[in-house]
């Protein structure tokens, strides 16, 4: 009997860890298609009606889906110190501590690059790079949307397969 309840938490343990690693891929995603969003908003909003960063953040603050309303409601805590800190270092910080994004490096550095630009530029320039942020960040999400097509269940059946394994030795 308590072999059975052994290999059963082992199965259960190495079947967890590969439904997380699925899990992840899928929350990528979605936080992947929400920045898009988010980026679309912020590109009509700043270039067509012209609203101030500030007004915008708020707006993104309360009306963006989880859990990219985690970064801009930092963004917002952060933007009492924009007299001793340029925005772009506010927009970076906010994008390194919100941990929920999960965002791979590359995709982190997309987004933070993004900061540099905002509120320094005609409406144009602005306009391009909230474009060019996009289409970088829609790659991102086609390539990982494929790795949770193609990957996701492999690693729930791998997870499945190790704790088997596993118990199939001990016993």
């Amino acid at each position: 009997m308590l072999r059975l309840i052994g290999a059963l938490l082992v199965i259960g343990a190495t079947g967890t860890f590969g439904l997380s690693s699925m899990r992840r891929m899928s929350r990528r995603v979605r936080t992947l298609r929400t920045l898009i969003t988010a980026l679309e908003t912020m590109k009509s909003e700043i270039c067509d009606r012209m609203i101030p960063l500030p007004e915008l953040i708020d707006f993104l603050a309360a009306e963006t889906a989880s859990p990219v309303d985690q970064f801009f409601l930092r963004l917002r805590e952060e933007m009492g110190n924009l007299g001793t800190e340029r925005f772009s270092y506010i927009w970076s910080e906010a994008v390194v501590q919100t941990s929920e994004l999960a965002l791979l490096e590359h995709e982190a550095q997309t987004l933070s690059d993004l900061g540099k630009s905002l509120g320094r530029y005609d409406i144009e320039d602005q306009r391009h790079v909230l474009s060019y942020t996009q289409r970088r960040l829609e790659g991102y999400l086609d390539k990982a949307e494929e790795a949770r097509r193609t990957q996701g269940k492999v690693h729930a059946v791998l997870g499945l397969s190790v704790g088997l394994f596993v118990v199939l030795i001990l016993l």
